[in-house]
């Protein structure tokens, strides 16, 4: 028997194709082989690259540095303000509260995780460095996810900046059933740490959850802000031992302040920042500070208080150097503002600031108030805004504060007339003239009821060139030279020859602006 015949097919064809095969199999090992030396010469030249990085790095200037003074450069990179620069007062502390947790929070920590990120030693330095983890704020909100890898991560950055103090935030816009639910889960991560919370900003509905804690928790607390409470009804007694707090601000927009009034340390405050709709209130946590050094309090003109608003015996408060007050809403009570001031003797107050609501038609209360200066005799800046003070008012106002320099008056609509005027004009043969320590004076739309010539008569008469600083027989003014004068009215209030006259002194050396 024969086998048929395959159309095509050769003996031949067989061994081309085992041929083929065998070379396609020498193919593939060879791509095999060059692959994994191609693997071996990329690890090779991975190493060589590290290598030349380290040397690099050992020649340029900062290789060079020991490792404390690389420690030194990362903490000037990432360090973040946490107190303001400036203010407008000369008092910065003033600003804590303002600034404080504001901007990005993640900034400090970001910068952080850069520098990690640069090269294996600088990541080894940073890790092992806790200063650095403490820089910035640690800031949790009620709408953050918590999944495990959040509270993980916020486990690490407690754990690095362990043993430093560092700042801390809670904040919570959700509703009461969220905020327990993200309460339970965040605390029990965070209040472990609280011994080493130095500056603390609370912006929840409550802070019962503090109250739990033991004393001596917060013993390392420095600068304390709250805001809102609008879910707290029980008082707030936390706080009450910390032995190193100096800053306190209440940011609430209610009348909050009575669950905190005799469970913190008011006697060793040095500044304050409460913003409460309780006048009485406010006075009664200004009147403990002992030793409070710079006060601004935003409140209303509702007393809402106890205690009687006149019947209170008076008190020093020695070293308080800057208080600014804010007014809002409408006098519809018996007690006007000056019910704050009734108590308080003031000898080292050198700044002193009123902000009254746009709305308000309140008198000046002109007697209430110079009694209150003839307590506090140093104010050398005042400065008032939106007030009812009328020119009788401004002069018993500058009749009583002997030692002001600076007088800023703004939209107060009625309180600069020809009277004012000639009040302020200083005359020679004057004992007793009126401000004799003013040198700066800024009048911005404070009324239209005066003649421009008692207006240049009264800033001539305070402004004189060096060489008449002295008078013909010797002797010096009895008033100091007006070293600056803004004077804002309206157009139809400023004659243009008034302005001339005004632009010539402003060529003799008086810094005048109009």
């Amino acid at each position: 028997m024969s086998l048929p015949l395959t159309v095509g097919w050769s003996p031949g064809l067989t061994n081309v194709e085992i041929q083929v095969k065998c070379l396609i199999e020498a193919a593939e090992a060879n791509i095999a082989r060059l692959t994994a030396q191609i693997r071996e010469l990329d690890c090779l030249r991975a190493k060589e690259r590290n290598v030349l990085a380290t040397l690099r790095l050992m020649i340029v200037p900062i290789g060079k540095l020991p490792t404390e003074i690389l420690i030194e450069i990362f903490k000037h990179a990432v360090q973040t303000p946490i107190l303001a620069d400036e203010d407008p007062w000369g008092d910065s502390i003033l600003l804590w509260s303002r600034s404080l947790f504001q901007g990005n929070p993640r900034a400090a920590i970001d910068k952080v995780l850069r520098l990690s990120r640069v090269c294996s030693y600088w990541r080894k330095v940073v890790d092992t460095t806790p200063a650095l983890w403490a820089e910035g704020v640690v800031s949790v909100t009620a709408e953050t996810v918590l999944a495990p890898s959040y509270l993980d991560g916020l486990k690490c950055l407690l754990a690095r900046s362990t043993p430093y103090p560092i700042s801390v935030a809670f904040a919570s816009n959700t509703k009461t059933i969220h905020f327990n639910s993200w309460a339970r889960h965040i605390l029990p991560v965070m209040l472990p740490t609280a011994q080493r919370w130095r500056n603390l900003n609370i912006d929840l509905p409550s802070v019962l959850h503090f109250n739990e804690l033991p004393p001596g928790t917060f013993d390392s607390l420095e600068c304390l802000l709250i805001h809102n409470l609008s879910g707290q009804t029980g008082t707030m007694t936390v706080f009450q031992s910390s032995p190193r707090l100096w800053s306190f601000a209440l940011k609430t927009g209610a009348s909050k302040i009575h669950l905190i009034l005799g469970h913190l340390p008011w006697r060793q405050l040095t500044h304050i920042d409460i913003d409460d709709d309780s006048l009485g209130g406010c006075r009664a946590a200004l009147l403990q500070c002992s030793n409070i050094v710079s006060a601004r309090i935003t409140t209303s003109y509702e007393w809402n208080f106890g205690h009687e608003a006149t019947q209170s015996p008076i008190v020093v408060l020695p070293f308080l150097k800057t208080l600014i007050m804010s007014f809002r809403g409408l006098d519809n009570n018996d007690i006007g503002f000056e019910a704050f001031f009734i108590p308080f003797s003031l000898p080292s107050l050198t700044k002193l600031g009123l902000q009254f609501d746009s709305d308000n038609d309140e008198f000046w209360p002109m007697e209430e108030f110079s009694v209150f200066q003839d307590r506090s005799p140093n104010v050398q800046e005042i400065k008032i805004l939106l007030s009812a003070i009328d020119s009788e008012g401004l002069i018993a106002l500058l009749r009583h504060g002997p030692s002001i320099q600076i007088l800023d008056i703004q939209n107060s609509w009625s309180c600069v007339d020809d009277a004012f005027f000639e009040a302020l004009y200083y005359d020679e043969a004057d004992s007793a003239p009126l401000a004799p320590k003013l040198e700066n004076i800024h009048l911005e739309y404070v009324g239209d009821d005066f003649d421009e010539s008692h207006l240049e008569r009264a800033i001539r008469s305070r402004w004189w060139k060096d060489e008449e600083l002295l008078l013909p027989d010797g002797s010096r003014p009895r008033v100091s030279r007006l070293t600056r004068a803004c004077l804002m009215f309206t157009d139809e209030e400023m004659s243009d020859g008034l302005k001339a006259r005004m632009k010539e002194l402003a060529t003799q050396g008086l810094d005048i602006s109009l």
